[in-house]
């Protein structure tokens, strides 16, 4: 996964939030949806192998905890909770997008 598909997803992210909180656009669950394809990649590219170099067992932990936030998401999907969806986007997901969005600038 590149760094700008990383950028794309995380932007999507973002107004998708944005609409559900200041606009009170309540159809969060339909629009994630429609990016899980995305939202997937990304997981995969990640849990392919330790992309930070970090220390085996801290990848390990990121991983397990981001295999519970894909089981979240999927949850949420099922049954169309929007709280979830939001928590397992904002407080999950996002964080680990923000993580290489952020290192590829310090690199630049």
């Amino acid at each position: 996964m590149t760094e700008e598909q990383i950028m794309q997803l995380h932007q999507e992210i973002t107004d998708i939030i944005a609409e559900y909180i200041i606009f009170q656009k309540k159809n969060i669950v339909e629009r994630v949806k429609k990016i899980i394809p995305q939202i997937q990649e990304f997981i995969l590219w990640f849990l392919n192998e330790n992309q930070f170099g970090i220390e085996q067992s801290l990848y390990e932990a990121m991983s397990q905890n981001l295999l519970l936030i894909l089981e979240d998401l999927l949850t949420s999907l099922q049954n169309g909770d929007k709280v979830l969806m939001y928590d397992a986007v904002v407080h999950g997901l996002t964080d680990y997008l923000e993580c290489f969005i952020e290192n590829e600038a310090e690199e630049k």
